[in-house]
């Protein structure tokens, strides 16, 4: 049996009470929105299905609804501009043109032995998106504050 003496109890770690570790790190927000949405979407599909990164995806209807299904949680965080003209498209209607473009060109989105795989998908439907819109993501800490002004006005 295993006995601890009063010098034992403390905890072995260094404290780090005196390290801000925010202020080592690089922030987030300034990474490149292309990065940010494939990584974004990722984790969603992942969190939503428990798929891993190479499980197969094939390119059936029901998969499509799924994956619509899955990545709108996380879609709806960005704002989408047609780059034409500049106007706004719904998150909604932006990923479904992705899903469209990318079920309709079967070559797309496949690893290199030609087979439809989940993460390899996920890249796909960011690589469309940015390439296809003006993405932007929505600052959530702007919206709160309008929001409190708002409810305190």
């Amino acid at each position: 049996m295993l006995t601890l003496s009063a010098d034992d109890s403390r905890r072995p770690f260094k404290s780090r009470d005196n390290i801000d570790r925010r202020r080592l790190q690089e922030d987030r927000r300034k990474s490149p929105i292309d990065m940010r949405l494939r990584v974004g979407l990722w984790y969603q599909y992942h969190r939503a299905t428990r798929a891993g990164e190479f499980d197969a995806l094939p390119r059936n209807q029901y998969r499509r609804m799924k994956i619509q299904e899955a990545l709108l949680p996380e879609i709806v965080k960005y704002e989408f501009l047609q780059r034409e003209n500049n106007s706004r498209v719904t998150p909604a209607h932006a990923l479904s043109a992705a899903v469209d473009f990318l079920w309709s060109h079967h070559e797309v989105g496949c690893n290199p032995q030609g087979e439809s795989t989940a993460v390899y998908t996920i890249n796909a439907i960011a690589e469309y998106l940015v390439r296809t819109f003006q993405v932007t993501m929505i600052d959530r800490r702007q919206s709160d504050q309008r929001s409190a002004r708002a409810a305190g006005a």
